[in-house]
């Protein structure tokens, strides 16, 4: 680890960027100039993946540094519903509260409904704001949000209907309505103008975190919904006249309220003059999801962004499309500005932290520390021998491995390894298993080796029939875990919310 005191850590996770979504990775339509200076003032990771092509797996795999085949949560549904992390899965914010440090989570979390053991006020968080259920995070205007496993009631924002929003802006009739001066206006609500929007009360809280633990070191995970559809963005902004479909402009100003949060951030680092002193490592959740907000064909780039990336694939799928993400990190006067390309995977930063902070005998995991590649000292740097991903729906079971200069994947047990060198061959135009045996029967012992079997997932071989027969075991033990969906009234939600409600001053003026 670097001489000096301990770092803090602040991890941002956006939720289902492009890999070109940002100018800094390529995007020429529209800038994101706060990321842009984290990242060009920093460490680029242009070998970068995720420990999952979509959502809650990959936060879990985050959170406990375990790949697929190892990890509680495998995918966003299991055959019992959401799944949620137990006490005993070990998190990073356990360790580092435990090493001393100020642990903070606003956003996403995705991997413990309340009244579970598995949300983020139990698994290592001092401060736990935003959503803890996975479907309800696709709501930008929600009726409530949770504060340590209690509701806060946010009335300003009852009669906002998301699902429904949802499913309307699906039709040319059905989009959001914004004004003259590009503002929104939230469907449903008593008053437009006092709508509050999630991420900036989620923001608020980071900075207020920020505000009362910058004397000591501090991790904060920042698991910002953005860019996560349906598009939507309180104010069209610079883009409103721009010559494009409604929904490019509210793309493009969703990732700009983003990359504003980011700045802000920043901003409140360096009046606590601690921006030195702090680790700052930004990356996306899954690989490319911005068609299904399109109405694309599925997995097509966009003719406008052009924002995929030149790999086939994308979320909800373990091919390279759906695994690889933009990542990089920034540490003033710690990381010179550059590249690298030692593979790394969200997974490792478990261990990365544990470097940073200084734990003694961290627990075992997937991941790698990558502390000698942000030292610039690469010769020292341990390398995986190989990344493994899972994928199990209901009539099939994906893995897939990255392995040297092989990209391989299986949709199912009983058909063949698909082998790809992403050496020569990036986009995957041609396949070439039968070329490489060799390495195919690696992939194949890889696929062995790295799976463990899960209780409420479909595990490789198992069939429909299996996965029907769990679910209905669930039944009868009464542990279906199931979500609230997006648009469900305040007052219609569970007994269980309506129990814990209380009034807190959610501090974010009108």
């Amino acid at each position: 680890m670097m001489s000096g005191t301990r770092p803090n850590i602040l991890f941002i996770l956006a939720d289902d960027l492009s890999y070109r979504d940002l100018s800094c990775f390529g995007q020429v339509q529209f800038e994101t100039p706060n990321l842009d200076r984290l990242c060009q003032t920093g460490l680029r990771f242009d070998n970068a993946y995720c420990g999952s092509p979509e959502c809650a797996p990959s936060r879990g795999s985050l959170m406990t540094g375990l790949h697929m085949g190892h990890c509680r949560i495998r995918k966003n549904n299991s055959a019992r519903g959401q799944e949620h992390l137990l006490a005993s899965d070990l998190t990073i914010a356990e360790v580092l509260k435990k090493a001393g440090y100020a642990t903070g989570m606003v956003g996403k979390w995705g991997i413990g409904l309340p009244d579970t053991e598995g949300t983020p006020d139990k698994k290592g968080f001092d401060l736990a704001f935003g959503f803890y259920d996975q479907g309800r995070a696709h709501t930008y205007y929600p009726h409530y949000l949770y504060h340590n496993s209690e509701s806060i009631p946010i009335p300003e924002n009852y009669g906002f209907d998301m699902e429904a929003t949802y499913r309307h802006t699906r039709t040319p009739a059905g989009l959001h309505i914004y004004d003259d001066e590009g503002q929104l206006i939230p469907h449903g609500v008593a008053d437009p103008k006092r709508a509050k929007n999630s991420e900036d009360l989620c923001y608020q809280r980071a900075i207020d975190f920020i505000d009362q633990h910058h004397q000591q070191p501090f991790f904060l995970y920042y698991a910002t919904q953005l860019p996560h559809g349906p598009c939507i963005t309180p104010n069209l902004g610079q883009f409103k006249d721009r010559p494009w479909s409604q929904k490019h402009k509210e793309w493009a100003g969703m990732i700009t309220h983003l990359d504003q949060h980011v700045g802000g951030l920043l901003d409140r680092l360096c009046q606590h003059e601690i921006l030195d002193n702090t680790l700052i490592i930004f990356a996306s959740d899954n690989g490319y999801a911005h068609w299904g907000y399109m109405g694309r064909q599925r997995y097509a780039d966009d003719p406008l962004f052009r924002n995929k990336g030149p790999w086939r694939g994308g979320k909800f799928i373990a091919r390279e499309g759906g695994v690889r993400v933009p990542m990089f990190a920034h540490w003033s006067g710690r990381i010179s500005a550059g590249g690298s390309y030692h593979t790394v995977t969200l997974y490792d930063f478990f261990d990365t932290a544990c470097d940073l902070a200084g734990v003694q005998d961290p627990p075992t995991t997937d991941g790698v520390s990558f502390v000698p590649t942000l030292e610039n000292r690469e010769t020292k740097q341990q390398k995986h021998d190989h990344l493994y991903w899972e994928n199990g729906g209901h009539a099939t079971h994906a893995q897939a491995v990255c392995l040297d200069q092989w990209f391989a994947y299986r949709q199912h047990p009983n058909q063949p390894v698909q082998l790809w060198d992403t050496k020569n061959d990036i986009g995957g135009e041609h396949e070439v298993a039968t070329e490489h045996s060799d390495a195919v029967q690696r992939v194949l012992d890889i696929f062995e080796l790295e799976h463990q079997d899960s209780q409420w997932y479909l595990n490789p071989g198992e069939s429909e029939e299996s996965f029907q027969s769990k679910s209905q075991r669930a039944i009868e033990l009464g542990d279906l875990q199931e979500g609230v969906r997006a648009n469900t009234e305040y007052r219609s939600e569970t007994k269980s919310m309506e129990k814990n409600e209380v009034a807190v001053d959610l501090a974010i003026p009108d």
